[in-house]
C-alpha cells in the first residue's frame, strides 16, 4: 500500500484493486468459452467443455535477465541504473516455496481468473535486485530535484493461464521484497568496477534507508488481435494487453505489441509488456521441435500507463531523507520498446530489448526521460517432440 494514507491515496488503491478484478469479469471469460451443442442450445442449457489437463513437466527451463543503462548507452548514466534477475519456469521451482505459489493463487481467485477449466497453467519464480540513482553519483547529500537512490531485493512467483481456444491468455505475478537495504549499493559499485564506471557515493540516503518491506500483485489480461501466418519469414501477430498493480507499484495500463519474422511460438509466450523495470516472472515458451529451423524474431511495442502510486519515489512507512509527494510525479506515463530474439531447437534462447520510458518526476533535473537496455538468456529444459 502507499505510504501517504490520506483520502486520496487510499481512493487510488481502490481503484486499482477495482480494476484488477475487472480485467476478469464473466464476459471476458464468456468469449473463451465453447459454443454449446444443438441439443444444449434446444434445452437452454450450455456445456463448458474442459480441455485436455495440462501436464506441465517439473522443470521447463530456466533464464537469466539483465536491465542495464549500459546495454544502450554507457555514457547516459542517470534514472534507471540496473537490475537483474534469475527466473525458473515449472513446477519443480515452486517445491521449496509452496506457499508462496498458493499465495498468488489465492490472489488469482479473489480476482476471478483460473477458477474455470477453461484455461491451462504454467508457473514461473524469480529473484532479483533493481537499483536506481540520480544523475549525480558524486554527490554524497541527498539530489533534490533529482530522483532518489533506490533499490528493491526481491523474490517474485507467476502463473499464465491460457484458454481452451487460445484467443486469450492472463498472465499474474506477486512479488515480495526488501528496500532499503545496504547490499544494494555494493552490488553496484562492484558493476560499476567491471565497466570502469563512476561509484555512487549517496547510497546512505536511499528510500527505506536500513531495509523495509514491499509487495506487489499484478494481473494482465492478454488478447491477440490478429496474426498473419502465411508461413516462412512472413508470419506476424499483434496482440494488446490490459493490466493492473497494486502495491510497491501501483498502476494501470494499456499495451499494443507486434511480432513479425519466422515465428514458431505462440502470440502469448512473450509478455515484454509485462515489467516492473524488470521483467515480471514469464513460464517458458513451448519447445521447438526436433531439428526445426531456429526462431527468430523482431518486436516493436508501446503501452500507456496511470500510475498511482510508485515507491521508488514516494517511499513508505520507513523515513526515507528524500521522496515525493503524488503532486510531484507524473501519473500518466508511456513506454516504448523494440527487441529481437533468438530461439533454437535444443532450447537456447537470446533476447535483447531497449526501452524507453517518459520522464517520471514533473520538474526539476529528474524530470527526463528513461532509457535502459534489457538482455535475456535462456535454456529450455523439456525435450523436443519429433514432430
Amino acid at each position: 500500500m502507499p505510504t501517504f494514507i490520506n483520502c486520496r491515496s487510499a481512493r487510488t488503491v481502490t481503484m486499482l484493486l477495482s480494476l484488477t478484478i475487472s480485467l476478469t469479469t464473466s464476459p471476458l471469460r464468456a468469449a473463451d468459452a465453447k459454443r454449446p451443442s444443438d441439443a444444449d442450445a434446444e434445452s437452454g442449457q450450455t456445456t463448458v467443455v474442459a480441455p485436455p489437463e495440462l501436464a506441465e513437466p517439473e522443470s521447463t527451463g530456466a533464464s537469466i535477465v539483465l536491465d542495464e543503462h549500459l546495454l544502450t548507452d554507457a555514457k547516459r548514466d542517470m534514472d534507471y541504473n540496473g537490475g537483474g534477475e534469475i527466473s525458473w519456469s515449472g513446477i519443480r521451482a515452486l517445491r521449496h516455496v509452496r506457499w508462496f505459489d498458493r499465495l498468488l493463487e489465492r490472489l488469482d481467485s479473489l480476482s476471478g481468473v483460473g477458477s474455470s477449466t477453461q484455461y491451462t497453467q504454467e508457473h514461473a519464480l524469480a529473484a532479483g535486485l533493481l537499483v536506481f540513482t540520480p544523475r549525480d553519483l558524486q554527490l554524497h547529500a541527498t539530489a533534490v530535484g533529482d530522483r532518489p537512490y533506490a533499490s528493491l531485493f526481491f523474490l517474485s512467483v507467476g502463473r499464465r493461464y491460457v484458454s481452451a481456444a487460445g484467443t486469450v491468455a492472463y498472465n499474474s505475478s506477486f512479488t515480495f521484497g526488501m528496500l532499503g537495504l545496504a547490499a544494494a549499493g555494493g552490488v553496484q559499485d562492484v558493476l560499476h568496477d567491471m565497466t570502469g564506471s563512476i561509484r555512487p557515493e549517496g547510497w546512505s540516503h536511499q528510500i527505506s534507508a536500513g531495509g523495509e518491506p514491499t509487495a506487489r500483485y499484478g494481473l494482465a489480461r492478454q488478447s491477440l488481435l490478429w496474426e498473419l501466418a502465411d508461413g516462412g519469414w512472413t508470419r506476424a501477430d499483434c496482440k494488446w494487453t490490459l493490466a493492473a498493480s497494486a502495491g510497491t507499484v501501483t498502476e494501470g495500463s494499456l499495451a499494443l505489441n507486434l511480432r513479425w519474422g519466422h515465428l514458431a511460438s505462440p502470440w502469448w509466450s512473450i509478455a515484454p509488456e509485462q515489467t516492473m523495470y524488470v521483467q515480471e516472472p514469464q513460464p517458458a515458451p513451448p519447445p521447438l521441435a526436433r531439428g526445426a529451423v531456429p526462431e527468430v524474431f523482431a518486436l516493436i511495442g508501446a503501452r500507456a500507463k496511470l500510475r498511482l502510486y510508485d515507491a521508488f519515489l514516494q517511499g513508505q512507512f520507513r523515513h526515507s531523507d528524500l521522496r515525493y509527494s503524488e503532486g510531484q510525479v507524473n501519473q500518466v506515463l508511456g513506454e516504448a520498446w523494440v527487441g529481437v530474439e533468438f530461439r533454437t531447437a535444443s532450447g537456447l534462447e537470446l533476447r535483447y530489448f531497449a526501452r524507453w520510458q517518459s520522464p517520471e518526476l514533473r520538474s526539476g533535473i529528474g524530470s527526463r526521460s528513461i532509457v535502459w537496455g534489457s538482455f535475456e538468456i535462456a535454456k529450455s529444459f523439456v525435450e523436443p517432440d519429433s514432430g
